[in-house]
Formats: structure tokens, C-alpha cells, sequence
């Protein structure tokens, strides 16, 4: 099978994105079209011989998927919280994300200031960015989600610039 000639669905990737977790790799295998995840830690013989498939085909069947270093979520957080109107808002967030339960507050204060949905669009489309490249950089060609006319409005930001340009 060539890779060069395989369409991943981009919505198949973003979702692994979504559900990267510390200590689990996430691999696609071009061969199911699936998303495969495994323990750092192989408990069983199952993981074992999963790891093992994936040894014998990696890069040719299975490619390793971006793990959580690769998204970098708190530089999206500082992303969205710039493309927001300067302003009182964009101070309590950015004071939000400032050393330990970063991830909490900034959630507890989107909530407050009425923004989790532009901040779920950001995310998501900043996901998308790191899909796109994934795919670029591995050589696919990628299929965009399709979604219906009501729901296919793209939110980039609540600025309307790209995530993370």
C-alpha cells in the first residue's frame, strides 16, 4: 500500500487529538483506517503483541499520531486568550492559566465570562491545524469532515484569526 496515495479522514485524527491521555501512544493504521492506542506500559499480552505489529509496521502501516507534547494545549489556551478584545476578560484569563490548576481555572473563568463555546471552537480548530499538518508532514492527503450547511460555520477565534498562525 502506498501512502502517498491515502486519504485520511481528517474528523479520525482529531478525535485521537481529543483523546490523547498521558501514558498511551495513539498510532493510525492506514491498513483499518483506525486509531490504535497502547499503554507506555504493556500490561498484557494483548499490548504485547499490538506493540509488536506496530514494531513490524511502523511507518509503513502504522504511524504514531501526536501525543500530547505535540499539542501543547496551554500554548492553545495563551492562543485564544490573545485573539480575545483586550479588556478585563482577557487579564482574568490570562492570570488564570498562571502556575498550578492552570487547566481549572481557565476553565472555571470561560465559563464565568460566557466564552466556553468560542473557547470549544478555537480548540477544535486548532486541532485541526495540528491534524492537517500531521498529515502533511506524513504525507497523506486528508478528507475534511462534512457537515451540514447549518452546522459548517468555521470559528477560527473569537477574532476571526487563525488558531495558533
Amino acid at each position: 500500500m502506498k501512502k502517498d496515495k491515502i486519504t485520511v479522514p481528517l474528523k479520525l485524527i482529531t478525535d485521537a487529538i481529543e483523546m490523547t491521555m498521558d501514558e498511551w501512544n495513539q498510532y493510525l493504521d492506514i491498513e483499518t483506517m483506525e486509531v490504535v492506542s497502547l499503554p507506555e506500559d504493556l500490561y498484557d499480552e494483548e499490548d504485547r503483541e499490538m506493540a509488536e505489529l506496530i514494531d513490524e509496521g511502523w511507518n509503513t502501516r502504522f504511524f504514531a499520531l501526536p501525543s500530547k507534547y505535540d499539542i501543547h494545549e496551554y500554548s492553545i489556551m495563551e492562543s485564544f486568550i490573545w485573539s480575545l478584545p483586550e479588556g478585563q476578560m482577557q487579564n482574568y484569563l490570562q492570570n488564570a492559566i498562571r502556575g498550578r490548576g492552570a487547566f481549572r481555572r481557565f476553565k472555571d473563568e470561560i465559563l464565568r465570562y460566557g466564552v466556553e463555546q468560542s473557547w470549544y471552537a478555537y480548540r477544535e480548530e486548532a486541532y485541526r491545524k495540528i491534524a492537517r499538518e500531521w498529515c502533511e508532514d506524513h504525507g497523506f492527503l486528508y478528507e475534511e469532515d462534512r457537515k451540514p450547511a447549518a452546522e459548517n460555520t468555521s470559528v477560527s477565534s473569537v477574532d476571526g484569526r487563525d488558531p495558533l498562525s
